[in-house]
């Protein structure tokens, strides 16, 4: 991957979609965690494909390709939804195991009430499988932040999750 970036930085467009085409799953996932909005995401991952190939000369650390690329359209999903200023709940998140079609919607309802920036920590670490230091790394905080974000996320979910069964 190194190698490509530093071809890439060269001006080599055929090792810069090589890079990218090796991330965007990656990069559709966050931006949809985001958007929910399949046609928005796509068009996120996109502008942030534009915009890391103007500025993929800026990049210092080729190694860090991913996580710049990732925060990139992070910023984009930022950018998308300021412009919306409203953000529509669609994700289904299928799960393997049997559940309630009741509790997958009070699921989808607690989450929708979080701000985006705690919604997306709880579904890169639950959903997408990322480490706390790739969370850290993607969104520009702190691990220690995101740990307690988090948690305090967490916590509020169950809270509201119990109210509901009230």
């Amino acid at each position: 991957m190194e190698q490509l970036i530093r071809e890439a930085q060269k001006g080599d467009w055929e090792s810069f979609s090589q890079a990218v085409f090796s991330v965007k799953d990656q990069a559709y996932r966050i931006a949809y965690c985001y958007l929910y909005e399949e046609n928005d995401s796509m068009d996120v991952v996109c502008d942030a494909m534009e915009k890391a190939y103007v500025k993929i000369k800026s990049l210092r650390e080729p190694k860090f390709f991913t996580t710049w690329f990732i925060r990139i359209v992070i910023n984009e999903c930022k950018a998308q939804l300021k412009k919306k200023k409203t953000i529509s709940f669609v994700a289904d998140h299928a799960s393997h195991r049997t559940v309630n079609p009741e509790e997958v919607v009070d699921l989808k309802m607690a989450l929708q009430s979080l701000s985006p920036s705690d919604r997306v920590i709880v579904q890169m670490k639950y959903f997408l499988g990322y480490t706390f230091t790739e969370i850290a790394e993607a969104i520009g905080m702190p691990e220690g932040t995101v740990k307690t974000k988090l948690y305090q996320t967490l916590k509020l979910l169950k809270s509201k999750l119990a109210l509901q069964e009230v």
